[in-house]
């Protein structure tokens, strides 16, 4: 699963005058998964769950550890901190919204919702003051306050919604009541924050399972088994206390020319009759593994016997097969084990079965008729073994052919100047676009291409930020063709690689494949 933390930092050259603040600003943060972006300001800093090893010297003197504040964020779900320069502290954190779960925005829950919103803060007992703010994002203002080593400290908090999100940025104040000074620190700071649009979903990668290896053949403790329990005259010979195997014969003398049996339960394991001589020998086959009591009987005489089985797995292993990363709609799976066992493998629209020849080889054919990965169970039943289950997970994918043309079938006609005038509209949409490579930066630890794509002679205009995978090989200058699927996000481009030379939210997409790299 992806951490939380740090998804993208633009540099300030990219970034001045970007959100409209009229003070200097700096770099901006996003953070895709938990549905914010904020742009900082130069006379303050961000700590973030994954930089907190570049601050080292002003962690220090806050009088804390690196190891702390980590844990800190992720119990109390914060995203980042924001310390001024001038003084003060603001943690943002992110958490579910409980009963508005189901709230877009303050927006659209009305006068009545928020009034809602407000009052469950209000009755909880928690805060000494709370009203509703007209912020933007509309926030409700809350205060408390606690008593550490004789110092007050208080905390002045603005709660809003978004996305079913409850949004709860809190500022610490040491030694004083919050004043009219920490309320502008907080609106400062909503000022540079942007909500977004729309939130990715997370698709953690599928982490195949290694063919497991089979256990060492245990081998029979020696000795023969005691007798737990007996009633009248029969004997028993030859039953072991352990078998590592499901069948052994034994033998014994009961009453002549009458039918002995064995028994586990309710269960017939073995039947025979006694001879002429009374004597007797008959085979003993359990079906289950683990500890078994055995009943040797003949007419109301018998003899009880605790005997445990521990059957050895079956060799197996997989044969020309060098991954489990194929192309095409069929991929056919060799392997050995043991002759004559049966071999079953199913999954989600995957089944097949196949019976080891004589010298334990076998072969089975999976069919996969969309890419993607699908997890397998495989099962080797033998007579004598153990039964063997494991899953694996395969993957198929398309060839670049096979990918061109299933993107084709279903991506759209799409303009740059009507993707630019409403990205949400077009998030999962499939298009594709050619255009320049102008700047890198890094998004969630994946290279974050600024791209324009709107040419007029040997210029290039038209920015659009192209979330790659880091393979495709690409540098600044490189022309390429990008198919894409819009994110709904939007992230700032500066005017140079604008139309009309102003900043601009600039669209931005996830790269399935480029091409025609020149």
């Amino acid at each position: 699963m992806k951490k939380r933390g740090l998804a993208l930092l633009l540099g300030a050259a990219l970034m001045a005058g970007a959100c409209g603040v009229a003070e200097e600003t700096g770099a901006t943060y996003v953070f895709p998964y938990e549905g914010l972006r904020y742009t900082q300001y130069t006379d303050e800093t961000v700590l973030t769950q994954t930089n907190l090893d570049e601050h080292g010297e002003l962690i220090a003197s806050l009088g804390t550890t690196q190891e702390a504040i980590l844990a800190n964020y992720i119990a109390s779900g914060i995203v980042m901190e924001i310390i001024p320069d001038e003084g003060g502290q603001i943690a943002v954190s992110v958490a579910d919204a409980g009963e508005f779960s189901g709230a877009k925005s303050m927006d659209e829950l009305g006068a009545e919702g928020i009034a809602r919103f407000a009052a469950q803060f209000e009755e909880s007992g928690l805060y000494e003051t709370c009203e509703v703010l007209a912020t933007t994002p509309v926030c409700v203002r809350l205060t408390s306050s606690a008593t550490y080593g004789g110092m007050p400290v208080y905390a002045l908090k603005y709660a809003t919604l978004h996305l079913g999100r409850l949004y709860m940025f809190t500022q610490t104040i040491v030694g004083r009541e919050p004043g009219e000074a920490d309320d502008a620190r907080m609106e400062r700071m909503l000022a540079g924050i942007r909500l977004l649009t729309t939130l990715p979903e997370l698709t953690p990668s599928p982490t195949p399972i290694p063919t497991p290896e089979t256990e060492p053949t245990p081998q029979p403790t020696p000795g023969e088994a005691a007798v737990t329990a007996q009633e009248g005259e029969i004997t028993v010979n030859g039953v072991p206390a352990f078998t590592a195997a499901n069948s052994f014969y034994i033998s014994g003398e009961a009453v002549r020319n009458r039918n002995v049996t064995a028994k586990v339960g309710e269960e017939v394991v073995g039947s025979t009759t006694a001879k002429s001589d009374g004597k007797y020998s008959m085979r003993i086959k359990l079906s289950q593994e683990g500890r078994s009591t055995i009943r040797v009987a003949c007419g109301d005489a018998y003899k009880e016997f605790s005997v445990y089985m521990d059957l050895p797995d079956p060799e197996f292993e997989f044969v020309e097969m060098e991954s489990t990363t194929f192309t095409g709609e069929r991929l056919l799976v060799r392997g050995k084990t043991v002759p004559g066992a049966r071999i079953r493998v199913t999954g989600d629209g995957v089944a097949d079965n196949n019976v080891a020849n004589t010298r334990g080889v076998f072969s089975l054919r999976l069919d996969f008729k969309s890419p993607g990965t699908k997890t397998v169970t495989f099962t080797v039943t033998a007579d004598g073994y153990a039964k063997l289950e494991f899953d694996m997970d395969f993957t198929r994918v398309f060839t670049e052919r096979e990918f061109a043309n299933d993107f084709r079938s279903k991506m759209i006609e799409l303009d740059y100047e009507d993707f630019l005038a409403d990205p949400v509209k077009y998030n999962g949409k499939r298009f594709i676009f050619r255009g320049r490579v102008e700047d890198f930066a890094d998004f969630d630890g994946r290279p974050c291409a600024l791209v324009c794509v709107e040419r007029d002679g040997d210029v290039w205009r038209g920015p659009v930020w192209v979330v790659l995978d880091g393979t495709e090989g690409l540098a600044v200058g490189h022309v390429a063709t990008f198919y894409l699927t819009g994110n709904g996000l939007t992230l700032p481009a500066d005017g140079k690689y604008t139309l009309d030379g102003a900043d601009v939210e600039a669209p931005a997409a996830y790269s399935e494949y480029v091409t025609n790299i020149e």
